[in-house]
């Protein structure tokens, strides 16, 4: 047989065939490995944190993950479906978060930033664009307040509440407003001011418990309090004039206070010498009422001798008081004459 002869084309090995064959190998070989990569890792993906002081609920197809106590992810290492299939909200439970309400305050304009200043007062309140409260002797004042709450029913504040803060911000309205129309403008603007916070926050507390919306109020400040633009002036001259009086009547106090204790101490001291001198002369007069019964009896028996006895006692006491001394005798007709002549 001829070796010339040729081969049928299956028989035939063709070099290009085999290396594109193994090329398909080998693509398909990488695209399966990169298809399970692909979906370890969209699995991966599903691994989510829940931090502290943070609640999460799983969604799946737009459902609630979960039954009872499970619907609601804690702290700790969780896994769900990556999305689109599942979504997670996350919810800042049991961390203290802060909310200002200016409902109740004037319409500011904006200048830079965050920086806001006053508009120029007009002629009269707009309600529609200046929030306001009414006190209970007809008067008007502006509020502004900060709530400070943290979320204690996760599941009632995302499902069954809708815009829960805005709520809130309707309630703290709701409460101001019932407690300043019992209240007089100079009380809450102030004299009391914090005991009209107060009352604000009970009556807001007790609106809460009636009306769960699933927030817990830790506090409610009264960040700013003042009357309306229009009578600023005036009322600033009122809390000025009522400063002086007070500063008046302070220092009136005061010196009515040392006064009245200078004047008991110096009535004190008075007392005391009337006292003490009363003291010496009630001796005194004792001593003079003895000696004067003592001498008596004698003098009743010698009345001459007695009488002379004291003259010459009263002329040696005077004797001893006088600075200066003279004595002089003379004689006139036979006689002695005695003489004293004495300093002043």
């Amino acid at each position: 047989m001829n070796n010339d002869t040729p081969q049928p084309l299956n028989d035939r090995s063709d070099p290009g065939r085999e290396a594109l064959g193994e090329a398909l190998r080998v693509s398909f070989r990488v695209l399966l490995w990169s298809m399970i990569l692909i979906a370890f890792a969209y699995l991966l993906s599903g691994i989510f944190i829940v931090r502290e002081h943070e609640r999460a609920y799983v969604l799946v197809f737009g459902r609630v993950s979960g039954v009872g106590t499970e619907r609601i992810k804690n702290p700790g290492l969780h896994w769900t479906w990556p999305k689109p299939i599942a979504e997670i909200i996350r919810i800042p439970a049991e961390r203290i978060q802060t909310m200002e309400i200016d409902s109740m305050w004037y319409e500011e304009l904006p200048v830079r930033g965050f920086q806001t200043r006053p508009r120029a007062a007009s002629p009269a309140l707009r309600p529609l664009r200046d929030g306001y409260l009414l006190t209970g002797d007809a008067n008007i004042i502006h509020a502004r307040w900060g709530v400070r709450y943290t979320i204690r029913d996760p599941e009632i504040y995302l499902f069954h509440i809708t815009h829960s803060e805005q709520l809130l911000d309707k309630e703290v309205h709701r409460a101001a407003t019932l407690v300043a129309q019992q209240w007089a403008v100079d009380r809450a603007l102030r004299t009391d001011i914090e005991a009209f916070r107060a009352d604000v926050a009970n009556v807001l507390r007790d609106r809460l418990l009636e009306q769960p919306i699933g927030l817990d109020v830790h506090r409610l400040d009264l960040l700013s309090i003042t009357p309306p633009l229009q009578v600023a002036a005036a009322f600033e001259s009122v809390i000025e004039a009522e400063q002086d009086r007070s500063r008046d009547v302070s220092a009136a106090r005061a010196y009515a206070a040392r006064i009245q204790n200078e004047t008991q101490g110096q009535a004190s001291q008075l007392l005391s010498q009337a006292r003490v001198d009363r003291q010496r002369i009630v001796s005194e007069a004792e001593a003079d009422a003895d000696f004067f019964l003592s001498v008596l009896d004698a003098f009743r028996d010698h009345p001459k001798v007695i009488t002379q006895t004291l003259w010459q006692d009263r002329i040696r006491t005077i004797m001893d008081r006088v600075d200066r001394q003279h004595f002089m005798y003379e004689r006139q007709d036979g006689k002695r004459e005695l003489r004293l002549q004495i300093g002043r």
